[in-house]
């Protein structure tokens, strides 16, 4: 049955993808309800800055200028493009439309935070892949963006380090404890200082939770200024579950074992002493890319277990680059090398 709370739950990304098709269906039947939702002057500035899925609006679009007849018809057109433009978006899992609105919801819990649409200031970055696709943020944090999910954060950090996620992703945070780094995930935003954890904010779905492996996280929820749950401080092993159509959340143990965490080689100190030419011995990777890291003063991001059983044997002179080095260890073991302003990533292709 349609009704006011699922039309709600629709035009904010959290109905599931079947309750999306239905209200989809209800709205080409009573186009006049959108105009609630979404009005058609909010509707014209989300198409005029491209906002809507490239296959959608080419198609819709055409049909809208292609037609000669009073602004009656060609006000239904579009708004039966603003339907098929939100149905895309509840189905893919997050579309710049419901992004755009998330923003304003945003906007309104938090007042001071200052949000526009990814501008040149800023950067979306979404993973079409299958894979995970690793990021180095410009703070030198690291976030494992898995596939379908997206996020937009400024190029530059200058205050507050806000991230805006939609999907899933791991994120390892560079201890920074002036800035904080904050991820908004639908109607949680957790608040780190630096730490490993993972946010799950899939569209559609009814759970949101955050894992956290180690360091300590803050999360917090509210809609419209009103708090949803207690504020709830979260230590190494330990999940948050929040479900929202019951709107309760509830804290528990989870599994921390695991190789899966992209860690940063070397041990930060300083003082290392670059030697006329290095050799190393049967040694394990993970020792050679902390070495290397400790010697060069340079960030390498490895993943522990794409490393762990391989060895080696090698010498290398003071006047080779890190970057060459790292190659000739990387190409033979079918090892993918990133280059970033920040440093080098090493995984498995």
């Amino acid at each position: 049955m349609i009704n006011d709370e699922l039309l709600k739950r629709f035009f904010s990304n959290q109905c599931t993808t079947e309750e999306a098709r239905m209200v989809a269906n209800y709205l080409q039947e009573h186009p006049d309800m959108l105009e609630k939702y979404l009005p058609e002057a909010e509707f014209l500035q989300l198409q005029e800055e491209g906002h809507f899925p490239e296959t959608v609006s080419q198609q819709w679009l055409k049909n809208i200028h292609q037609q000669t007849v009073s602004g009656d018809n060609r006000k239904k057109w579009a708004k039966r493009l603003a339907i098929a433009a939100v149905t895309a978006g509840v189905l893919v899992g997050g579309t710049m439309l419901l992004f755009h609105r998330n923003q304003q919801k945003i906007a309104a819990v938090n007042p001071g935070l200052t949000i526009n649409t990814p501008s040149e200031q800023q950067q979306l970055t979404t993973n079409t892949s299958q894979k995970a696709m690793a990021i180095l943020l410009p703070d030198g944090s690291i976030v494992q963006l898995l596939p379908a999910a997206s996020m937009v954060y400024d190029k530059e950090f200058r205050e507050n380090r806000n991230i805006y996620l939609t999907g899933e992703a791991d994120f390892t945070v560079a201890a920074d404890k002036l800035h904080p780094f904050i991820v908004y995930s639908g109607e949680l935003y957790t608040t780190a200082l630096g730490t490993f954890f993972h946010v799950k904010a899939i569209p559609g779905e009814d759970m949101i939770s955050v894992r956290l492996n180690n360091g300590k996280v803050m999360v917090q929820g509210s809609i419209n200024k009103k708090k949803i749950i207690n504020d709830v401080v979260l230590t190494p092993g330990k999940e948050l579950k929040y479900y929202r159509k019951t709107g309760k959340a509830f804290v528990s143990d989870f599994n921390t074992r695991g190789t899966d965490v992209l860690v940063k080689a070397g041990n930060n100190g300083t003082g290392y002493t670059k030697p006329d030419w290095y050799k190393f011995n049967n040694q394990p990777m993970s020792q050679v890319l902390d070495q290397l890291s400790n010697y060069y003063g340079i960030a390498i991001y490895y993943y522990p277990s794409d490393v762990m059983e391989i060895y080696f044997d090698g010498k290398f002179e003071k006047t080779d680059s890190l970057e060459k080095i790292l190659t000739d260890l990387t190409l033979p073991n079918n090892l993918k090398l990133i280059r970033n302003d920040s440093g080098f990533i090493i995984k498995r292709k």
